[in-house]
């Protein structure tokens, strides 16, 4: 996946990316205040040809039945392709420097030698 976003793609991307549930067109139009749903609409089926989304749902707004999306490709993935692994093992280690959870660091370290493991097979 090497395909980058647009500015309106990547909008859509980022309010479907920090939402914790599926989003219709009306939800995003309310999101992004300076979006309109002419703009929304064929971003949207878009996003859904290059595979960024998919349809999980039908919701209702006012009168109407509205499909609901989410992401399909997360937005560490979509960040990731653009970087090598130098920025790549650097995020880390800030993620790794700023981190005071505790959970989260352990986390990590289980991911880490889980992969280690892999390796050696």
């Amino acid at each position: 996946m090497k395909e980058r976003l647009s500015k309106r793609e990547s909008d859509i991307m980022e309010t479907l990316w920090n939402s914790n549930e599926p989003l219709s067109a009306n939800d995003i139009l309310t999101l992004i205040p300076d979006i309109t749903m002419n703009t929304i609409q064929p971003n949207l089926k878009k996003l859904m040809k290059k595979g960024f989304i998919k349809v999980t749902g039908v919701g209702y707004t006012k009168n109407s039945i509205t499909r609901q999306f989410s992401p399909i490709i997360s937005q560490a993935t979509y960040l990731s392709a653009y970087l090598n692994d130098e920025a790549l093992k650097d995020f880390a280690l800030r993620f790794i420097e700023q981190s005071s959870d505790d959970k989260e660091l352990k986390e990590l370290r289980d991911l880490i030698d889980k992969r280690r493991k892999e390796l050696k097979k």
